[in-house]
């Protein structure tokens, strides 16, 4: 246990933390690539599971004065493995809370096409030059130094999301220029028609 009594420093435990997160990413990683990381589907609420990943980044938002928008017409519900889609949802909006501009604004966007929802996670920074592009998913591409430390995640994420979408067979890239920012995305089949009564743009 951590505790200033006991005479641990809290910088050390922080990094003990961190040490352990970074383990169980590398072994969730692993099971997944191995294809001994089960999936199991099940319909869910995409709109709901976004709002509920926005809602864990409160302290952030209150303390250090990010802001995380939401912006959707209705509700709509897939066939995901609510675990590993929220561990999606979570991992990309960190990475634009790490790598956002000055202004500490990330947009989520929810676009539905007919029988398919994306989902677009939006940061105003500094952007990924082209050639970098197709490695940012590799666990071990090492972010450049024009971009910021991470202040959050243990650096796996964007391979852990790879490998999540990848074991639902669906569609995923980013869209990014230097100097304009990042706008990952993913793309899923919808299983319920949605709300036809819900069509007022809403903001979580």
């Amino acid at each position: 246990r951590c505790d200033r009594s006991a005479g641990v420093n809290i910088g050390h435990c922080c990094r003990i933390i961190v040490g352990c997160d970074f383990v169980n990413d590398l072994l969730t990683v692993s099971k997944l690539q191995s294809g001994t990381q089960s999936i199991n589907m099940t319909k869910i609420s995409l709109t709901q599971a976004v709002i509920e990943t926005v809602k864990r980044y409160e302290k952030l938002l209150e303390h250090k004065g990010y802001t995380v928008t939401f912006d959707y017409d209705c509700e709509v519900y897939i066939n995901a493995d609510e675990t590993r889609l929220l561990q999606v949802v979570y991992n990309l909006v960190n990475n634009a809370i790490n790598y956002t501009g000055e202004d500490k604004t990330v947009r989520i966007l929810q676009e539905v096409n007919d029988t398919i929802v994306k989902i677009s996670v939006i940061d105003s920074g500094e952007g990924i030059s082209e050639e970098n592009l197709p490695l940012i998913w590799d666990r071990y591409y090492k972010i450049d130094k024009v971009h910021r430390r991470a202040m959050i995640g243990t650096g796996l994420g964007l391979s852990i999301v790879k490998q999540i979408l990848e074991a639902h067979s669906t569609t995923y890239g980013v869209e990014s220029k230097l100097g304009e920012g990042s706008t990952f995305w993913f793309e899923l089949p919808i299983v319920k028609e949605y709300d036809e009564n819900k069509n007022d743009n809403k903001e979580s």
